[in-house]
């Protein structure tokens, strides 16, 4: 398809990323439609079966091949139940393995493709630097540029060359500041030269191998930002001409599509008298695709190319970019449709999530001498599990389940906030559960956690193991004393079950740490 085939409206529609309801069926021709859940929301209740039909009728209803996306950053399940969800990024950076990022990006290549899906935002490709930054953390896969850029392009590797299209994010870098975008604007503080050794390096390095997109966030790189806003600010790279144009298109040369973060978040808002502008100006500065804008967007942008307030060049540059992406897809040569699924295809994401698991549980010291757990030495335990994420409480639960298979004596103290009396215990795990936005805010513990925290090394510290099924930085925020600490960076049931088959010598620790700590 030329770009010169298309009306004006026709072009403004392929800048847009709606939100897929299933309940009403948006007619519109646009470029693309993200469906269901998002990364910080639970996965979609309503099936896989009901997935295909309501993603069916947009793709049935395209003139133009329409790109079907989501938040596959840890795998499919994430986003859809009954697919298979991946563990964490940073449990992949663990592994330190090339075949297993991979299979990584396979799997959540051919499983998002079963229900019809072709771009998927992710993989994250921030360094998480700062232990305190409350969003990126297990999402990240590292901070060493190094193991991040080498991972990442097979993660990116494994999803493109299966059909899928990987979105690096989020420009120019998260992971430098302790705040949260979605609730403010925050800043990569690196030194200009600096960002280039780490956040630039990995961007540039992905740029280079060919990823089909990128998200801009809504951060600032103020070392490299000369201009400033009205408020004597400098502007997130959502509305920064210099970070998108100049940075990112020209200086680094992404010939890719540059989509926005959601336009809704904290970090994107009141910058400008009112969204309708910002919209403008954020795909003035050379944001391609606007993810989910308003309501009159399309007749804001008609305006805004009719009067020259943007250029014709500029919207022809934005088309062109995301008809390419879909040209690279092959979308214009074959059915766009849900595929099905080999038994070799289902046996490949199964063991992308088993190996993913397995491989990545990192013990960072035993000087308890501890494992391998045996009944001999430890008949009965007492699992305390330390959660602000009530759900969590079901994988504290597993874990006892899958202690009980072997012979232990469980008991699961899910309440207990005082000392733990360690005459009742042959050993007392403490299972640290947490991720981003479960719920939003800081992961520090709170409460009732904070409590049991404080209370967890009083007495008894020769017979206590702690492991962290998310942060890996708890162990020195909080658990210093522990005498035995393992790092397994997700709260899924895999991540569990490969913890208590490490603790029982059944598989090997990993011995390699993602993440300086």
């Amino acid at each position: 398809m030329k770009i010169t085939d298309l009306s004006l409206r026709e072009k403004i529609l392929q800048t847009m990323v709606i939100k897929i309801d299933k309940d009403k069926f948006v007619s519109d021709d646009v470029g693309a439609a993200f469906f269901f859940g998002e990364i910080i929301t639970d996965a979609d209740e309503m099936g896989i079966d009901c997935a295909i039909r309501t993603l069916a009728k947009y793709i049935d209803n395209a003139k133009i091949p329409m790109l079907i996306t989501s938040d596959f950053e840890n795998g499919c399940g994430s986003m859809l139940k009954g697919l298979t969800p991946l563990p964490y990024l940073m449990s992949l950076g663990a592994t330190n393995s090339e075949e297993i990022a991979y299979n990584y990006g396979k799997a959540t290549a051919l499983e998002a493709r079963s229900v019809g899906a072709n771009w998927s935002f992710s993989p994250v490709s921030d360094l998480n630097v700062n232990k305190r930054n409350p969003l990126v953390n297990v999402r990240g896969i590292s901070d060493n540029p190094e193991v991040a850029a080498r991972l990442l392009k097979q993660v990116i590797r494994g999803m493109q060359e299966n059909g899928l299209a990987a979105c690096a994010k989020h420009f120019p870098g998260d992971g430098m500041d302790y705040r949260d975008q979605h609730i403010v604007t925050t800043n990569n503080s690196l030194k200009f030269d600096e960002w280039k050794k780490m956040h630039g390096k990995v961007f540039q390095s992905l740029i280079d191998d060919g990823v089909y997109s990128i998200m801009a966030g809504h951060i600032t790189l103020p070392d490299y930002q000369k201009e400033v806003f009205s408020n004597g600010m400098k502007l997130p790279a959502t509305l920064s001409h210099e970070l998108i144009e100049n940075l990112l298109k020209k200086e680094m040369g992404f010939n890719g599509v540059v989509v926005t973060d959601a336009l809704g978040m904290g970090g994107f808002m009141g910058w400008y008298p009112n969204q309708r502008i910002a919209e403008i100006e954020s795909f003035k500065a050379g944001c391609d695709m606007m993810l989910w804008p308003n309501k009159h967007y399309i007749d804001d942008m008609t305006e805004a190319v009719e009067n020259g307030y943007v250029s014709k060049e500029r919207l022809d540059d934005a088309v062109s970019r995301v008809l390419e992406m879909k040209q690279k897809l092959g979308l214009f040569d074959k059915d766009n449709h849900a595929i099905t699924l080999s038994k070799a295809d289902r046996e490949l994401v199964a063991k992308a999530q088993k190996d993913t698991a397995e491989h990545s549980v990192t013990l960072i010291r035993d000087n308890g001498n501890f494992f391998p757990l045996s009944c001999e030495k430890t008949k009965k335990v007492a699992v305390v599990p330390i959660t602000h994420h009530q759900p969590a409480f079901d994988e504290g639960k597993l874990l006892c389940d899958e202690l009980e298979k072997r012979g232990f004596e469980v008991t699961y103290l899910k309440e207990s906030v005082k000392s733990t009396d360690p005459e009742n215990y042959d050993l007392v795990i403490y299972a640290l559960f947490s991720r981003p936005f479960r719920p939003i805010g800081f992961l520090d513990f709170q409460a009732s956690e904070a409590t049991k925290v404080a209370n967890s090394l009083k007495t008894g510290i020769e017979k206590s193991i702690v492991v962290s099924f998310g942060s890996p930085y708890f162990g020195n925020q909080y658990f210093e004393r522990a005498l035995t600490y393992v790092n397994a960076y997700s709260m899924l049931s895999p991540s569990v079950k490969a913890f208590v088959r490490a603790a029982t010598g059944e598989i090997e620790f990993s011995e390699f740490s993602p993440v300086e700590l």
